[in-house]
């Protein structure tokens, strides 16, 4: 099995023994706003489209730990960046 597929630029990190994030396998995860539920990685970068936020993730947040951006925010695992206009606005 080949860890690289040239057609999706996905990496399977398992044949390669390391920790991927998102950024490397996919695109980054655009969620609505801060009442979505994330999960993620540290490191990882989030856009909240109709908030207008650039969010970064702190640490891991494992997929049984997930809560919505402003429960993960205000417990300090993932921090706001930047803002721009959001849709609609």
């Amino acid at each position: 099995m080949s860890s690289y597929d040239i057609s999706t630029g996905k990496i399977d990190g398992s044949a390669i023994g390391g920790k991927l994030n998102r950024s490397v396998i996919a695109h980054t995860p655009i969620l609505d706003d801060k009442n979505s539920e994330f999960w993620g990685y540290e490191g990882e970068l989030v856009v909240l489209k109709n908030s207008g936020i650039l969010c970064l993730v702190l640490e891991d947040i494992a997929q049984a730990d997930k809560d919505t951006i402003e429960n993960l925010k205000n417990s300090s695992k993932i921090m706001y960046l930047s803002s721009f206009v959001g849709n609609g606005e």
